[in-house]
């Protein structure tokens, strides 16, 4: 007796566990019945079954086309993506529905979530940041159409935790380009790092490491292009010292400049030597000059003093210089040269009197002297 009260509700419960199992996606799909499917994709959507009211939404879409449904059921649709996770997808319709029905109520909305879709995408520091940039690019949008001031706090949250993240990755780059030797491209994103995100944790450190992987790089670099490089070593220390004169960085920071000072020097005499013998008189005048005044910034004696050895060395250097160019030419053309072997002679006789380099200066003087006397004889 019993059974027999219970079957009805059984015959029930089973018909609509049956009716329910035959709404699939792929059956509704073949139903003629606009309202129905549009009806069962919403209720799907309602119980967040949202992989299966998406095809259905995506048909009806071309079946309500040029209809106010249309807004509607594109609005759904979107918003199925989005919560379904498939934000890559959301994102573009989210964006394209708000281009499409700029007046549509839900068009803030759907603005707002197009940022948020790319904000879901947007990965950890370590890896490639074009969807941050994309969210933040959106946020951007986003504010600059619409005021809600729930939305926008939550805008301006999502834009500061996407720019630490960007700062994470700059900093990253940075030191990773100093650990693997490009100590230029090191430096220059350091700078680029201080420029775009001037508040910036630890800048401090920042501000040192451009000093550190400009050094590195300098003493790296070719005999002409030392001289110049060094020089960026010692703007940027200015630089670090006077935002940190206190920095626990300092001692070491002060090395690099001191080396810096004295390296400017030593890589003029190197550029002088290795370059074209018509270039050299002007970058050995230059070297000259630049160790009179590096070595009053020196604060090293001993480094002083070789400052002073490669001033005496390029003077001597001139000498030498004027007469290799001599020695390649031919008839009067020696003459010209050869004076000028006899002028720098005695400017290097006369300020380095005591020279290790005064033997051969004063061989090559003699020998100047004599064939400018047997030119001159010979008219």
């Amino acid at each position: 007796m019993k059974f027999i009260k219970i079957l009805p509700a059984l015959i029930a419960l089973t018909f609509l566990l049956l009716t329910a199992a035959c709404d699939t996606p792929e059956k509704l799909l073949k139903s003629t019945d606009l309202d129905y499917k549009h009806k069962k994709a919403m209720q799907w959507y309602n119980k967040k079954q949202y992989y299966k009211c998406i095809p259905v939404f995506e048909e009806l879409m071309g079946l309500y086309k040029g209809t106010k449904s249309t807004e509607e059921i594109y609005y759904y649709y979107c918003l199925a993506n989005f919560k379904q996770g498939d934000y890559i997808i959301s994102a573009y319709h989210l964006k394209n529905f708000y281009d499409l029905y700029p007046s549509n109520e839900h068009a803030d909305e759907c603005l707002y979530l197009h940022a948020k879709s790319y904000e879901k995408l947007s990965p950890t520091y370590e890896l490639e940041q074009t969807y941050t940039y994309k969210a933040l690019e959106a946020y951007m949008l986003y504010m600059s159409n619409f005021y809600d001031p729930k939305r926008t706090d939550s805008c301006n949250m999502a834009i500061a935790k996407m720019r630490k993240k960007l700062e994470k990755k700059a900093l990253s780059n940075a030191e990773l380009y100093y650990k693997i030797g490009h100590y230029r491209a090191a430096a220059t994103t350091f700078e680029q790092l201080l420029e775009t995100y001037p508040d910036i944790d630890n800048t401090e450190r920042i501000y040192f490491m451009i000093v550190k992987a400009n050094q590195k790089f300098a003493h790296n670099s070719i005999p002409s292009k030392k001289a110049e490089r060094y020089s960026h070593v010692i703007d940027s220390y200015i630089t670090f010292k006077k935002r940190f004169p206190a920095s626990k960085f300092m001692e070491e920071a002060s090395e690099y400049e001191q080396q810096a000072q004295f390296q400017t020097v030593k890589g003029l005499l190197e550029h002088g030597q290795t370059a074209a013998l018509g270039e050299r008189e002007r970058i050995f005048n230059k070297c000259i000059y630049e160790a009179g005044v590096r070595k009053n910034l020196i604060t090293d004696l001993k480094i002083q003093a070789k400052c002073d050895a490669i001033a005496e060395h390029a003077s001597f250097l001139i000498v030498k210089n004027h007469f290799l160019i001599a020695e390649e030419m031919r008839g009067i053309a020696k003459s010209q040269p050869l004076e000028q072997t006899v002028k720098s002679y005695v400017t290097f006789a006369a300020q380095f009197k005591d020279s290790k380099y005064a033997r051969e200066a004063d061989k090559m003087y003699r020998t100047a002297t004599k064939t400018l006397e047997k030119l001159k004889e010979n008219g």
